[in-house]
């Protein structure tokens, strides 16, 4: 009977401290009563997400500075920051803060703003391209191939030359750090090929959509707060770093979770029917399942060559891009351009990919010492090593005044800065290349077709955003959670665990 209870009782390991493996952490151990191990390999979890805090008071993100709430996946994502507790530090960026509206376009070392109203379209230098624009686009034949293209060709095909260069170009550039040209436009916009798909245009998508609410209702007091405020961003009180700590604090108080931070896995071998995973320095473990919430690449240089080869050469052709961050603080300036921040063209300067007015989004998380503005400059992505060489020798003095050359050209600062932090993040954003969406469908069917006892999640395949890597995880651990019930059910036994319902995945 003993023998029985354990089996019953799975053990799983997840792979992967990054938010993506914190929320499957999250999700099996509160909605089970499975042993869950998690390993990471650095001494903090959290992985792109940190924070970081100044002497002065100052505070920097190094990964990403706010999420989006909007739409329907917005709805789930306050579900679970309200499931989590974290409704109270929540800090909030409204449809009437300029960050919301307010997006810039570095052009010939001018700053000027994308069309938010009647007022800046009718002001905007380029507004015949975009009349001339739209009025085709509802006349262009649809493309209906399972085979997929460019963001580039894509906006080009519907828009003209003109504005894929104008919008395409530079959104690419600020999402992912890539050339919109080598992007796949089914992975990076999927809703816009659906809607093409639809509609026959992308117009008429749009007027059929309008004023319609997401499919999702968030009902908890967040959502509602959400949606009677008109929130369309948010961070934390603290910066973005509080939501991984706010995960990491839970499960290192459940009895039923192993934390362990500092541990790299070196070897992980999936057969039937134990998962045996090896950390360095450390004996063999075995479990029943693997939730691998670790980079493609990461997952491929860990798994036994001689039993998973297929799914190792597949892995590997998901390339990742390195990026440039530069945490700027001026004092006592005058800077006067509210809004979001700026995205520069990569005919522009291909090297500067985007500054961000980070004291427009959060003013809290200025010096309180001090009259401050800050900003946060990316530089590199897909254009890394020919502008820089290689991220692990690259000079960063070279890239200190490259971003300082940037906001005197776009921003016209001229003053010396306080701060002047550079921070190189080494492939940290997917590179969704053109038929990026079919080969991670392809890697996912080939897991399941070998009946493998392992589970993907994070920013490698459907989606890079902080929003998408959460709704992704619990979406990818609610089959483990419904086998582990079944089990239970099969043997009339009860999971001694709180049972909760995320109203998360819309199947």
């Amino acid at each position: 009977y003993n023998e029985y209870k354990s089996y019953l009782r799975m053990k799983i390991a997840v792979l992967g401290g990054g938010i993506s493996g914190l929320v499957a952490a999250y999700n099996l151990s509160l909605n089970t009563n499975a042993h869950v191990v998690l390993y990471e390999a650095a001494a903090r979890a959290g992985g792109w997400i940190q924070t970081v805090q100044h002497e002065n008071g100052a505070v920097f993100e190094l990964g990403p500075n706010s999420m989006r709430c909007t739409g329907a996946r917005g709805k789930q994502l306050l579900a679970f920051l309200y499931e989590i507790a974290l409704e109270d530090e929540v800090k909030a960026i409204t449809k009437k803060h300029s960050a919301a509206s307010r997006r810039y376009l570095g052009l010939d070392g001018e700053l000027y703003p994308l069309p938010y109203d009647l007022k800046s379209f009718i002001r905007h230098p380029h507004r015949n391209t975009f009349i001339k624009s739209f009025l085709k686009e509802p006349f262009v034949k649809g493309r209906y191939s399972a085979t997929d293209e460019s963001v580039y060709m894509f906006f080009e095909r519907r828009f003209g030359t003109e504005l894929a260069e104008l919008i395409s170009d530079p959104i690419c550039r600020g999402i992912l750090a890539s050339d919109s040209r080598t992007l796949g436009v089914s992975a990076m916009f999927p809703d816009l090929v659906k809607t093409e798909y639809q509609h026959k245009s992308l117009i008429k998508g749009l007027l059929a959509n309008y004023g319609k609410s997401p499919e999702h209702t968030d009902r908890s007091e967040l959502g509602i707060k959400a949606n009677k405020e008109e929130w369309k961003m948010l961070s934390f009180n603290r910066g973005m770093e509080q939501l991984p700590q706010a995960l990491l604090n839970m499960l290192q108080d459940l009895p039923n979770v192993d934390v362990c931070l500092s541990t790299p896995v070196v070897d992980v071998t999936v057969t039937d029917p134990t998962v045996t995973v090896t950390p360095r320095d450390g004996v063999p473990c075995h479990f029943h399942h693997v939730v691998s919430a670790l980079p493609a690449f990461s997952l491929a240089s860990v798994l036994s060559a001689s039993h998973h080869p297929d799914l190792i050469h597949h892995l590997r052709q998901i390339n990742f891009v390195d990026v440039a961050l530069v945490s700027l603080e001026f004092r006592d300036i005058d800077f006067d351009v509210p809004g979001f921040g700026c995205l520069i063209p990569s005919y522009e300067n291909p090297e500067v990919l985007g500054i961000i007015f980070s004291s427009c989004l959060f003013p809290h998380l200025d010096s309180d010492r001090y009259k401050t503005v800050r900003f946060t400059l990316m530089l590199g992505g897909e254009w890394f090593e020919r502008a820089f060489g290689p991220a692990q020798t690259a000079n960063t003095d070279a890239i200190r005044g490259m971003a300082l050359k940037a906001v005197r050209q776009y921003l016209k600062i001229e003053q010396t800065p306080s701060i002047c932090d550079v921070d190189i993040l080494e492939q940290c954003i997917p590179h969704y290349t053109i038929g990026h969406r079919n080969l991670a469908k392809h890697i996912f069917r080939l897991i399941a077709e070998q009946n493998l006892k392992l589970s993907l999640v994070g920013n490698s395949y459907f989606g890079a955003g902080v929003p998408d890597c959460i709704l992704n995880a619990i979406e990818h651990t609610e089959p483990l959670v419904h086998l582990m019930k079944e089990r239970y059910n099969a043997g009339n036994d009860t999971p001694e665990t709180k049972n909760r319902s995320y109203n998360l995945k819309q199947s």
